[in-house]
């Protein structure tokens, strides 16, 4: 892993950095040239561009994907099964750690490049992923910033990387900018689909943004490994990792992770990892790749 002292701009809101490339100017031949020709490869390559996405959509679930104020998005695992039926290589990842500054303090932020190539479709891309110390996920409690040392760094890099695998599949096989309209041509129904939803700039502890899913599809599995499949051990697990003293020494628990805000989920999650991880000799957590 490299690390640098470079700058990141763009302060508290970072998230994505486009990836841009140099335009050259196309010479056209004075003779032997067709426009007609030309425009009907175009317009031959728009039908199988189309061909394609609805396929690719029609490789995954309504649950695969979540409406994020009005509009589709696709979840990690939905984007994984995508590439492996269209032979999405991925290669070359590389991870670099560099630091920024706003009016509130210091703070880092990982950045995964790479490369990717699909089998299927003979198309390469290359684009990067970001994850930053002041993620709303891994980077904050209480509505407030944690401190640089109660940040899981680790947390930061695999976000990173997980932002950058999904933006590469996505480019690669054409299928970023989904509308419903692609979704509905696949099959999808939009009322299928699990709504995300903000009142008065709060998000609804019964919803989750698509990392958070994520994350709780993660404990879950880990839970039920842990209980042995046990529904009512699970409960049990449940309560003890999301156990905490309020300001009044009053216990705060639930029993089921569908009763878990985005930030509670973070804490809980992270208490049940380290106990996963510690009971079952090592083994890598669920969903986690080798």
């Amino acid at each position: 892993m490299n690390e640098t002292n470079g700058k990141v701009t763009g302060g508290e809101g970072l998230d994505e950095r486009a990836v841009t490339s140099e335009m050259s100017l196309i010479n056209i031949p004075a003779s032997g040239w067709s426009v007609e020709k030309e425009l009907a490869g175009i317009e031959k390559n728009i039908e199988l561009f189309n061909k394609v996405k609805v396929l690719a959509l029609r490789l995954t679930k309504p649950t695969d994907w979540v409406d994020m104020g009005g509009n589709p998005y696709l979840l990690d695992r939905g984007a994984s099964s995508v590439a492996v039926a269209f032979g999405v290589d991925i290669s070359e990842v590389r991870v670099t750690k560099e630091w920024a500054e706003d009016p509130k303090g210091r703070y880092y932020a990982f950045i995964a490049s790479g490369k990717a190539y699909a089998k299927k479709l003979g198309r390469y891309v290359e684009d990067i992923g970001v994850c930053s110390q002041r993620d709303k996920f891994f980077g904050m409690i209480n509505g407030k910033f944690k401190e640089i040392e109660d940040v899981d760094m680790t947390n930061i890099i695999r976000k990173a990387v997980t932002n950058l695998e999904g933006r590469l599949t996505k480019r690669v096989i054409g299928i970023g900018g989904v509308t419903w309209d692609d979704l509905a041509q696949a099959g999808i129904q939009r009322d299928k689909i699990q709504k995300v939803e903000y009142k008065g700039g709060a998000q609804k502890a019964a919803d989750l943004t698509p990392e958070g899913k994520d994350t709780k599809a993660k404990l879950d599995q880990m839970l039920l490994r842990m209980a042995n499949n046990d529904k009512a051990e699970v409960e049990k697990l449940v309560k003890k990792f999301s156990l905490w003293i309020d300001g009044e020494k009053k216990e705060r628990f639930v029993t089921s992770t569908e009763k878990l805000s985005e930030k509670w989920l973070a804490s809980t999650y992270g208490k049940a990892k380290k106990e996963y991880e510690k009971t079952q000799g090592g083994e890598r957590e669920p969903g986690e790749g080798a």
